[in-house]
């Protein structure tokens, strides 16, 4: 916000809209924090934008909960995707600003996306939407791309091939326009180390305490069963699994898949540990739980032995939930203390006085001197 009030021309104000982050163009993460401060005399409450950012979960939720109701499947479900998906692990993204908005706010996009993706055959016009939402999932987190890829997998196998080809020309023109510019990050190269990041990505709600090869394992075990339980959309004439709802299973394939690609972009720029064990990051496999949840409900069993499925995720999901409410609250309020210690050092340093260490001084000088942030009770 500082730069951009610095800019004086219209190009210069767009180039620090674009301006990569890391390997990231957080075009909409930077929308939100000026839209808070924009509507605050400039200056960002940081409550507001951790607000928005959890806001996106509910509306990723929602979509979850739609999907049921389309599949007309027991509420036992509804309950066990919200014990998968309101839960601590990814802690951080509910007091780190801009990864509240960023790492939740990319799945709601992808989440949008697909569901459009996924409504293509019985409605053209959908095809717009989905790319509206493609863009703002790449422009809140780069890993948004995957949504491109996936989407023309899903609309060639659901024999919309026309589609299948515009939705690949213009996510090309939307990822070259992305990676212009934007400095190469990758840190691993060894197909080994991607193939154990990505599933211990897509596995770390299982946590690193015993080690990391348990996330390897349940990550590999959810790669599984999802390529198991849509195997009828690929081998149609050879598999026969009847779904509740086709648009439904598309949905879930799309998303999958983008969830796939998404953690092997996550090993690529991090080490194996730090793709299980980042608790912001965590988000993710939460999100994939959910996938493989709601396609066990879409699966067309009887009603009883549905029901008892579900029955037994919920409870399961439930108890999982509580445990991660009761070992992650400790972690919290160290880290509570520890902003808490850099608000105090910050206060002692404009105060002239001697001060500890303070994370990130530089940043927070220069957003305070600008007028952008105060001290949190001088709003209360």
């Amino acid at each position: 916000m500082v730069d951009i009030d610095k800019a004086i021309s219209l190009k210069e104000k767009i180039v620090v809209w674009f301006t990569p982050h890391n390997e990231h163009r957080i075009v909409l993460t930077r929308l939100v924090f000026w839209l808070v401060g924009a509507t605050n005399n400039g200056a960002v409450d940081i409550y507001k934008v951790l607000l928005i950012g959890n806001l996106t979960l509910i509306g990723l939720a929602s979509i979850f909960y739609r999907a049921i109701c389309q599949m007309q499947q027991s509420w036992v479900y509804a309950l066990a995707i919200s014990c998968t998906l309101f839960q601590m692990q990814f802690f951080e993204n509910t007091f780190f600003g801009m990864a509240a908005v960023q790492n939740i706010g990319i799945y709601l996009w992808l989440g949008l996306s697909c569901w459009n993706i996924a409504q293509v055959p019985q409605c053209s016009k959908k095809l717009l939407w989905a790319f509206v939402f493609g863009i703002f999932a790449t422009f809140t987190s780069g890993n948004g791309m995957v949504v491109f890829p996936a989407g023309a997998i899903t609309l060639w196998i659901a024999g919309s091939r026309k589609a299948s080809i515009i939705w690949t020309i213009g996510g090309l023109i939307v990822i070259l326009i992305y990676l212009s510019g934007v400095q190469h990050q990758s840190h691993n190269s060894s197909p080994v180390q991607i193939l154990q990041g990505s599933m211990g990505y897509l596995g770390s709600l299982t946590g690193v305490s015993t080690g990391k090869w348990i996330p390897i394992i349940a990550g590999c075990i959810i790669v599984m069963i999802g390529i198991i339980l849509n195997l009828n959309l690929v081998f149609a004439q050879f598999i026969s699994i009847q779904v509740f709802s086709k648009p439904v299973q598309l949905f879930l394939f799309a998303f999958f898949i983008a969830m796939i690609a998404t953690g092997c972009m996550i090993s690529m720029n991090r080490d194996v540990v730090l793709a299980i064990s980042t608790p912001r990051y965590k988000i993710g496999s939460a999100v994939v739980g959910c996938l493989i949840i709601l396609m066990i409900a879409n699966t067309r069993i009887s009603q009883y032995n549905s029901f008892l499925i579900g029955l037994a995720c919920a409870i399961g999901s439930s108890i999982f939930c509580f445990m991660t409410y009761y070992k992650m609250t400790p972690i919290i309020r160290a880290n509570q203390m520890g902003y808490l210690n850099n608000i105090q050092a910050f206060r002692q340093k404009t105060l002239g006085q001697a001060h500890p260490p303070i994370l990130f001084e530089k940043e927070w000088l220069k957003i305070w001197k600008a007028g952008k942030w105060n001290f949190p009770e001088s709003s209360r």
